[in-house]
């Protein structure tokens, strides 16, 4: 009994780095991607923003009435004009293997169709795995007390 305990200890404490190596892995191959899609909002760049997304993607944001498909989102993206200030690290939760939760604080400045933005907000994003890609599925911004 004693020999089958270590025997199975020897194998998880074993498995454990690489299991460690492939979630940094993820975690960082999902920080470019929200990183490259900030910079494509800014850009305006709409194709590359739907590569790093999926078409069934949704968003969540306090300057619109309804959640929005991406269709939507992109449709009001000239009306979009918001500075993103982070105010923590961001941090990822794996939520399975192919499925993970992205979340920080920041700070947004700008308007929304003329209308002002200035709130600190938490931002979850939740990413998907699809073909060996991470690419965002839903987002939601959430506006804090000031």
């Amino acid at each position: 009994m004693i020999r089958c305990l270590a025997a199975l200890l020897t194998f998880v404490f074993l498995s454990l780095p690489a299991f460690a190596d492939e979630r940094l892995a993820d975690v960082e191959a999902i920080d470019n991607v929200i990183g490259r899609l900030d910079a494509a909002f800014a850009a305006r760049d709409i194709e590359t923003i739907k590569t790093l997304t999926t078409g069934g993607h949704i968003a969540v944001v306090p300057y619109s009435n309804s959640p929005e498909r991406r269709g939507t989102l992109l449709e009001t993206l000239p009306g979009l004009k918001i500075k993103q200030t982070d105010l923590s690290e961001p941090t990822v939760v794996m939520l399975g293997p192919d499925s993970a939760m992205r979340t920080l604080t920041a700070k947004f400045e700008g308007s929304f169709d003329g209308e002002p933005i200035d709130y600190k907000v938490y931002i979850t994003s939740i990413m998907a795995k699809k073909d060996g890609k991470w690419l965002e599925s839903f987002y939601q911004v959430t506006p804090l007390a000031p």
